[in-house]
């Protein structure tokens, strides 16, 4: 990968976050790279080659959201946090980017979720929730025309496999390593006991239909409301999300164990 510009992206409530981002604006120009710094909420998809994302992981769901459809090469940096998606912490931020401008570092393609007639994707997940008000919904899934969930509870969530390991995890669903091509459906709290999550082909459509009002949240962020009898549709966007991967960085299980314990 050739480095003629950098953007570093940093989470504000961070403590450390900017100067960390800085630390690395530094060691670009000082090779003639030309690197820029901005906080992730006046991040705009400049023409870049990498972007670098110091904060958390909703650091860099929220630049993944931002640079696509372009599927610029992104660089996490965690905070101390539980950063899962990140390549090093602070201290290791140099040397991730000495191995990416040596055309040392990997680059993984990440499926993301498109919701239908909506600008909004996904990396992680799509979450339809109860309100605020009541915390409560019915809703049920559809796949093909068929009904293969139908449920009273706090809502659902449809992962990709990258974000299997996040709140669908917590839901109950399974482990899917992340190279798997699959979509996790997880019911959040189901007043139902023989309601599981499921396990879908990748390339599957998923209709989500509110029998009760709803909120609707991709990657932690609200982006709507369902009225009783609306739907949502979702299905696997045209485009990927690029993060770098250095040499002698942990393996996916080696991070599960390291960061969920």
């Amino acid at each position: 990968m050739e480095l003629r510009r950098v953007l570093f992206v940093y989470n504000s409530e961070k403590p450390g976050a900017e100067a960390v981002a800085r630390r690395g604006v530094a060691w670009c120009k000082a090779r003639g790279i030309e690197a820029e710094v901005t906080p992730r909420r006046r991040f705009t998809a400049a023409e870049v080659d990498l972007v670098v994302a110091v904060g958390g992981d909703g650091t860099l769901l929220r630049a993944a959201a931002t640079l696509y459809p372009r599927e610029v090469p992104i660089l996490g940096v965690h905070m101390g946090s539980l950063g899962f998606l990140a390549s090093c912490d602070a201290q290791g931020l140099i040397q991730a980017l000495e191995a990416v401008a040596a055309g040392n570092a990997l680059l993984e393609r990440h499926s993301r979720l498109e919701v239908v007639n909506s600008p909004a994707t996904a990396l992680n997940d799509v979450a339809v929730l109860g309100t605020a008000e009541v915390r409560f919904t019915e809703l049920s899934v559809w796949v093909g025309g068929e009904e293969v969930l139908a449920f009273p509870g706090d809502g659902v969530v449809v992962a990709t496999p990258l974000g299997a390991s996040a709140y669908a995890l917590s839901c109950g669903g399974p482990l899917v390593h992340p190279r798997v091509e699959a979509l996790v459906v997880a019911p959040v709290a189901p007043h139902k006991l023989g309601t599981r999550p499921l396990l879908l082909p990748l390339d599957t459509e998923i209709t989500v239909r509110a029998h009760y009002p709803a909120e609707t949240w991709v990657d932690g962020d609200p982006i709507g409301k369902l009225a009783a009898g609306e739907e949502l549709e979702l299905r696997l966007a045209p485009a990927a999300t690029a993060l770098v991967r250095t040499p002698g960085e942990e393996g996916y299980f080696t991070r599960l164990r390291r960061r969920l314990g």
